[in-house]
């Protein structure tokens, strides 16, 4: 009799369970997915938060190229799109299917007041999951000192803590004693093998179209294989699509 007891139990708890997992599985996911970008230029926005006002835990950035991609259960929600700069934008959803948002964000002209503070971290010395990447500043290159008013990443960048130039006329710079053709520099995920022109006195990069600069001085992702010292990872601008101008510079 307390044996018969004991299977019905474990029979009932079965049951409970498979109705409980089928009712998980029957809940539908839609994906929301699109391109974010500047509303004046028309450039795509790199590294800009989508999250779901009423799911905080589902949350996502675009990538490289603007684009995002998150999914989330069947109903009606509030997208939030926020980018560092620009005026946050939401957006009412219903998701009752896959959808393409496609959006343009507006430049905020007019900064509150920001308060800093600071708390002491319980492990100083994490302060990133990827080891060995410098994100480079293009506003604070615009600021750099250069010759005859020619701006160059390459050599901005042996500026930096554990890189040295390769000597004067030469583009090459090393890496935590690397050698320069251990380096791979990557413009627009194409290879350039040869980074110099004008008898090695200037790069081959025109620092006025560059949105973006990646310097991996140690623990490389897989997808940069290849090469032993560094990973130089420069993005271009897209191109003002709103706006013709021109800008130039004078040697």
């Amino acid at each position: 009799m307390k044996q018969r007891i004991i299977y019905k139990s474990i029979w009932i708890s079965n049951l409970i369970l498979l109705l409980f997992t089928t009712a998980l599985f029957a809940q539908k996911k839609f994906t929301i997915s699109g391109t974010l970008r500047d509303a004046q230029t028309g450039e795509t926005l790199i590294g800009a938060t989508i999250r779901i006002k009423e799911l905080p835990q589902i949350a996502t950035s675009t990538n490289a190229y603007g684009f995002y991609s998150l999914s989330a259960p069947e109903g009606s929600y509030q997208l939030l799109f926020s980018y560092i700069g620009y005026e946050a934008v939401t957006k009412p959803v219903n998701l009752q299917q896959g959808q393409v948002i496609n959006l343009s964000l507006s430049s905020r002209s007019e900064l509150n007041e920001v308060v800093i503070s600071a708390n002491k971290r319980t492990n100083d010395n994490v302060a990133s999951p990827q080891m060995g990447l410098e994100k480079i500043n293009m506003a604070q290159i615009n600021n750099v000192p250069v010759l005859m008013g020619e701006k160059d990443i390459l050599k901005t960048i042996s500026l930096m803590p554990g890189v040295k130039s390769a000597g004067e006329g030469n583009t090459g710079f090393y890496v935590r004693g690397g050698a320069s053709d251990q380096n791979l520099i990557l413009l627009d995920e194409a290879t350039v093998y040869n980074a110099s022109h004008l008898l090695g006195f200037f790069s081959t990069f025109n620092s006025d179209a560059i949105k973006d600069v990646d310097l991996y001085k140690g623990g490389m992702p897989a997808q940069y294989g290849g090469k032993l010292s560094s990973v130089l990872d420069i993005k271009m601008n897209d191109g003002n699509n709103k706006n013709f101008s021109v800008q130039g510079g004078i040697l």
